[in-house]
């Protein structure tokens, strides 16, 4: 009488390699059936609810089957999903005692891809001086760099996509699930053509008033540079939004529009472009960065690693 018989439309899927899961997808079973109730689940997985609950959708359709069903009691496991859990925890404890003898991470002889969410600053500033030290240090690590808006980033840090998230540090406390690590800051300073003439050092108004050229690092294409004027009631003369360090500063010293940047990134640009380099008026905040991790991931031996490393940077 206990035993439940999978259905035509169970086999169908298994048979048309439709079963294709996730592990962590896989966990949110588990613990509904210790839980039982979504919010109390995801706080166990370290995910949020809609997380939690867009993978429990996904395992709905994938098994054909409700596998929960909200009751006077809770989130009560169907037959289906009763006849599986005992397999599956045996599974899941199976495959996690497996990674475990594998967790510890040897960066001389061991290959592995680092997939980090950054802005353009980290990839033009730190990822060549990084690429350098990991061909010495860790032959066989590749790095990927994705760049995206800060909101994509925090949700594929979330789902394990992106093993870390280098953003602008945000005033707002982020969610108990992360890590927040702070990495470092940089004054502003601005480049441009060195044939324009053109004062070593802006007053805030010559600044205002003066054509630029802007590179957003965050997505909703504002910094601590308008933030700043707009609390004196000023805005800033922006004529052309580059997404490039490299390419913004080419065309500063082709067009003469003055390219407000931090001070790594302006010493780079003017060992490679005819720039020079202005003073900007006091005031302007720095740009602070942090590295962003989260909880369910980042107690791994490699991406705890990868954090020392971009820790170390200066």
């Amino acid at each position: 009488m206990g035993y439940y018989h999978l259905s035509m439309n169970h086999i169908h899927n298994i048979r048309e390699g439709r079963v294709n899961l996730d592990l962590n997808q896989l966990r949110i079973l588990i613990a509904l059936d210790d839980e039982r109730n979504i919010t109390k689940a995801a706080k166990r997985l370290y995910v949020s609810q809609s997380a939690a609950s867009h993978n429990l959708a996904k395992l709905r359709d994938r098994f054909n089957d409700p596998l929960f069903v909200r009751t006077s009691r809770g989130m009560e496991p169907t037959p289906f999903t009763k006849n599986m859990l005992p397999l599956l925890r045996q599974g899941v404890t199976n495959i996690e005692r497996a990674a475990e003898m594998q967790s510890t991470f040897n960066p001389l002889t061991d290959a592995h891809t680092f997939y980090i969410g950054a802005c353009d600053y980290f990839e033009f500033v730190a990822m060549p001086v990084l690429a350098e030290s990991f061909a010495e240090k860790a032959p066989n690590v590749r790095l990927s760099i994705d760049i995206n808006s800060e909101h994509v980033k925090m949700d594929r840090v979330e789902s394990g996509w992106l093993d870390l998230h280098v953003g602008v540090d945000e005033p707002t406390p982020i969610s108990q699930n992360f890590n927040r690590w702070e990495w470092l800051s940089d004054d502003y300073v601005a480049v441009v053509a060195k044939w324009r003439d053109i004062p070593d050092k802006l007053t805030t108004m010559e600044f205002a008033s003066e054509s630029q050229l802007h590179l957003p690092i965050t997505s909703n294409a504002s910094d601590v540079i308008d933030n700043w004027l707009q609390d004196q009631m000023l805005y800033r003369n922006i004529h052309m939004i580059t997404q490039s360090y490299a390419i913004g500063g080419m065309i500063s010293a082709r067009t003469g529009l003055l390219f407000p940047v931090p001070v790594r990134v302006a010493e780079l640009l003017t060992a490679m472009i005819p720039l020079k380099i202005i003073e900007l008026p006091e005031g302007i905040p720095s740009l602070s960065l942090s590295i962003i991790t989260h909880k369910l991931y980042d107690y791994q031996d490699s991406i705890q690693w990868l954090i020392s490393e971009m820790l170390a940077f200066k």
